[in-house]
């Protein structure tokens, strides 16, 4: 038998052949043909047409034979067909973007027909919802043109079965004489005498237009899988179990009855819902119905009461063939989850576990109540990784590989429990139902970044003569916070500003004159898959003082780092709970504590107190001075505004000045702010300020921050106009550094609303009381410093405002660069999304005239395939060893972000009441519990939640609804979001952040 693959076209919406989409496990739509081909005729000859990248099947597949079309764009179907090189023998037929099982092709290969060709009778309620579309686009058939008993249409699968004879007359065939499609040719081949029967294959076949389709091809219900799995699955254990209809239960109660009692024999049971709307690949509805523990099995009135809870769960959405399913209830529960085969976000190649090994509860994880639950993510690519994370997961991972091998399909998601004997059950299958299509990569793009990283950042191990410390960590928030300034998947444009502007150099210059070591060239920031990390060993040694010598410089560096290994937590805290930057009257008595038990010399604390004390005194005298620079850049931004240079020159020029003027400044700015908050936390503890005073005097500072919120209020009031209040604060961005994002100019009715307007809270002048002089008197003695305690409070006042006042002016400059960078795209034929794909030595390019647009084009594209992976690896918070980027844990702190978007709208704390108003905003609710599905409805904007996990029914359902969510943020950082007013949720760089 000849088979002839039809995979000439162009797939809808693809950027790959049908051939070569992705259907499974390390398994593609050919991959599932040949198979299926191969059981059927073991030596039929396969015959590829093709002629949409058909080089790309010639690679993967080279044992085909292949027939290229080449203008198969200005053809049809049947011109493919007809390209084929015939034999004299029977021939199967195929569109390369169907799959069949077995059974299928048996029975065109069985019929007696000359021309045989598979139908669907069941085409518009094969899966459910079919979208109306999707039904006019189907390729139909009338049947009573070959069947007079039947009438009505079917849906023509592709699948065409021809005899000997029919293929020697195709041999002389014009395409003229019969038409453009394969229906056309079945209608000729029956006026040609030729006999023809359809043959119904409904339910052994699907498309890969509705992903809903291969859902329902690949699985059932939630009863239909696990049975249908329990036989096989070696790895893992499927309880026995009873289903049934609900119709079967409505009808006669008492045969389900009957067979529970003698299966479970009174055991302690769960009733669960299995009903065709949840488990497809449309949705999952993932805890969209009622599931009953502790059933007991030997009490006839408990069992009905939990079945009929289940029922009554299914409400209007309820069908005939739903089903409840009965198991025997699983005890000593050692710790229970959820693993997904991919990210659930993206289809990233990784498991994700998240599980519960405390509470013994097999609902912590679906039903978003867990508040210390675990979540482990594992590159597919390096599976062994687990055991030394996590030992007790290694048998539920076996269980989940056997699974995919099973079922030939890799976006699972997966129920399971470990038991105190070890053995994993496996209580739920069902495939992951988001739409991961935008996230394609080429395959192996993955494991390539992987194996890039864990070589450079092997490389970065090895000792710098400039850098002392004979190891290395990565951290994405400890110095500089890129995780939080541009995120975890910063565009290259927004990565290549804050680098130029502040990483690179900047920061280096600020320590080196404030007296730290100069460990100039050596830039902050590397990047592991696109994705920006702080090189550790060289902040803290920017941190050590300069006049120590190096045998003292070696000895903190070391101890430094093996902290930070062994509280990995601490990395975005290293001036509090691992480095010594600055001094405080309690140094001595925390140095000793933190750096003698790691080899710290006390002869070198005590020299680098006396360092410290010389930077501190140091700093209180040099404010000024240092943010001096940044009164020029006002009017050199004046100028570049109203100069005639091109917009490219008006960009690098702004770029330029925030270097010069403005990030020197702003770094020494913060420094100084950093001083001024570590104080005031010491003479907190020291019992000097008691939280009462501190606050008081926190309220007698006035920054930008209270400017902004009385000059909204005055706006509000009619004090000051609107183009006024743009004018000042207009050049404001979420997200400091990113093109297109946009700056509050140009959303005013969303960043400069001025609902709820008040002014800011501001006390009176601080004044010391009489024993907090004496305080101070105290430590500035101890210090060395000649600041009085009044004009040392005045220090501490002016750096706190410093910090935000600088910060303020130098963004002016670069956010009016951002603008002309917009209107630079326009000018290029660029768009906002395309220029956030150049990077700053772009500009140097174009202003140079050194590279042509065409050659800076093709860098975004290339560009723009690199941030494909970007968006996909998933990596720790802290790099301490190479094997961290195969597989690691997230801290429990780490909120779990849903989709890879962004959102910027009110915050709504939702309480019981469901009648208000949440459209178009971000709703906080307690838990990720399927109770507030009902959100989803509602038009919302986002959801944050206090508990919950990765794989919570909460997080699935924000993920295949495409809402952007934090799943789990915990109560403090719940607490502090529910004071916020607006918010920007930025899923794909892990970041919320409180909008002005």
């Amino acid at each position: 038998m000849d088979v002839i693959l039809l995979g000439a076209g162009r797939p809808a919406g693809g950027a790959k052949p049908s051939a070569l989409k992705n259907v499974g496990l390390n398994t593609k739509a050919i991959d599932w043909q040949l198979r299926t081909l191969k059981s059927v005729n073991e030596t039929a000859h396969l015959k590829y047409i093709g002629g949409y990248h058909v080089e790309d099947v010639i690679s993967g597949y080279p044992h085909l034979a292949f027939t290229v079309v080449p203008d198969w764009e200005q053809q049809s179907i049947l011109h493919t067909l007809l390209q084929a090189p015939f034999s004299k023998q029977d021939t199967l037929v195929t569109y390369t973007d169907t799959v069949f099982r077995k059974e299928a092709i048996q029975a065109l290969v069985d019929s007696k027909a000359a021309v045989s060709f598979g139908i669907d009778c069941n085409w518009v309620s094969r899966y459910q919802p079919r979208s109306a579309q999707d039904i006019a686009r189907a390729e139909t058939i009338n049947l009573e043109e070959f069947e007079r008993a039947r009438k009505g249409k079917a849906e023509f699968t592709g699948l065409l079965h021809l005899k000997a004879p029919v293929i020697e007359h195709l041999s002389t065939l014009k395409e003229s004489d019969v038409g453009s499609n394969l229906i056309d040719l079945i209608h000729y081949l029956r006026d040609q005498g030729f006999s023809v029967a359809p043959v119904d294959i409904s339910g052994s076949w699907a498309e890969f237009n509705s992903s809903a389709d291969i859902a329902r091809f690949i699985l059932g219900t939630k009863a239909e899988t696990l049975a249908r799995l329990e036989p096989v699955l070696t790895n893992g254990h499927i309880g026995k179990q009873v289903s049934f209809t609900t119709t079967e239960w409505n009808n006669s109660r008492g045969g389900p009855l009957a067979r529970i009692k003698e299966i479970f024999k009174g055991s302690l049971l769960v009733v669960r819902s299995s009903a065709k709307a949840e488990d497809n690949w449309h949705s999952s509805n993932a805890g969209g119905f009622d599931s009953v523990l502790n059933v007991q099995g030997d009490n006839t009135e408990s069992i009905v009461q939990a079945v009929e809870k289940v029922i009554q769960s299914y409400g209007s959405k309820s069908c005939a063939e739903d089903q409840i399913l009965v198991q025997e209830q699983v005890r000593d529960v050692r710790c229970s989850g959820v693993v997904l085969t991919c990210s659930l976000e993206t289809g990233a190649p990784y498991y994700c576990f998240n599980f519960d090994d405390k509470t013994q509860s097999t609902e912590s994880v679906t039903g978003g109540s867990g508040a210390d639950l675990r979540t482990i993510n594992i590159a597919r690519s390096q599976p062994h990784s687990l055991e030394e994370i996590e030992p007790q997961l290694v048998p539920v991972l076996h269980a989940v590989q056997e699974l995919e091998a099973i079922l030939e399909f890799g976006r699972l998601d997966i129920e399971f429990a470990v038991d105190k004997s070890g053995r994993v059950h496996v209580f739920q299958v069902r495939p992951i139902t988001v739409n991961h299509d935008s996230f394609e990569v080429e395959d192996g793009a993955c494991l390539e970044s992987l194996e890039a990283n864990r070589e450079y950042f092997q490389s970065r191990q090895a000792a710098s003569p400039f850098i002392c410390g004979s190891r290395n960590i990565f951290s994405n928030m400890s110095d500089w916070n890129p995780a939080e300034i541009v995120g975890i998947r910063p565009k290259p444009f927004a990565l290549s500003l804050y680098r130029r502007l502040i990483t690179n150099e900047v920061w280096a210059q600020q320590r080196a004159e404030f007296g730290y070591r100069d460990v100039r060239p050596q830039p902050l920031i590397s990047t592991f898959s696109g994705q920006p990390y702080v090189d550790v060993r060289a902040s803290l040694n920017s941190f050590i003082p300069a006049k120590l010598d190096e045998t003292q410089a070696e000895e903190l560096a070391s101890a430094y780092l093996e902290i930070l290994v062994s509280s990995p937590h601490a990395h975005d805290k290293i001036e509090f709970e691992v480095a010594f930057t600055t001094w405080t009257p309690s140094f001595l008595e925390e140095a000793q504590a933190r750096l003698l038990p790691h080899g710290v010399s006390l002869e070198t604390i005590e020299c680098l107190e006396n360092e410290l004390k010389s930077i501190t005194c140091d700093a209180l005298q040099r404010l000024e001075d240092d943010i001096a620079p940044i009164q020029r850049l006002s009017q050199r931004r004046r100028a570049i505004r109203n100069s005639k240079m091109s917009p490219v020159a008006r960009v690098y020029a702004l770029l330029d000045d925030c270097g010069r003027y403005g990030t020197l400044p702003f770094s020494h700015a913060a420094r100084a702010g950093f001083i001024a908050t570590s104080f005031l936390k010491s003479l907190g503890a020291m019992g000097v300020f008691t939280h009462e005073r501190h606050a008081a005097f926190m309220q007698s500072v006035y920054t930008v921050a209270s400017e902004f919120q009385n000059d909204k209020f005055a706006c509000a009031q009619g004090k000051l106009s609107q183009d006024s209040l743009i004018e000042r604060y207009g050049h404001l961005r979420p997200g400091t550094y990113e093109i297109s994002a946009q700056a509050y100019w140009e959303n005013p009715d969303l960043y400069l609303s001025l609902e709820g307007a008040s002014p800011a809270p501001h006390g009176e002048k601080f004044v010391l009381k009489k024993e907090e002089t004496h305080a101070l008197e105290k430590m500035l003695l101890q210090l060395g410093s000649n600041h009085s305690p009044s004009s040392f409070m005045d220090y501490l006042k002016r750096a706190t405002q410093a910090r935000e006042g600088v910060k303020f002016e130098f963004t002016k400059s670069l956010s009016r660069a951002l603008d002309v960078g917009v209107e630079m795209g326009v000018e290029l034929g660029l768009s906002r999304d395309e220029m956030s794909y150049l990077e700053f030595a772009d500009l140097e390019q174009l202003r140079l005239n050194i590279s042509p647009l065409d050659a800076l084009k093709k860098q975004i594209d290339l560009r723009k395939k690199r941030y494909g992976v970007t968006r996909l690896m998933q990596l720790p918070s802290v790099i301490v060893r190479d094997t961290d980027f195969c597989g690691f844990e997230r801290p429990s702190s780490e909120p779990n972000f849903v989709t890879a978007k962004r959102v910027d709208a009110e915050i709504l704390v939702m309480g019981d009441d469901e009648s208000l108003d949440v459209r178009n905003r971000i709703v906080l609710v307690p838990q990720a519990d399927p109770g507030f599905d009902w959100l989803f409805g509602r038009g919302i904007a986002g959801l944050i939640t206090i508990y919950g996990g990765a794989n919570s029914h909460m997080a699935i359902r924000a993920a295949e609804m495409g809402l952007p969510a934090a799943i789990g943020v915990g109560e403090k950082l719940y607490e502090s979001f529910s004071r916020m007013n607006k918010v920007q949720l930025d899923c794909a760089n892990r970041i919320i952040r409180e909008l002005q």
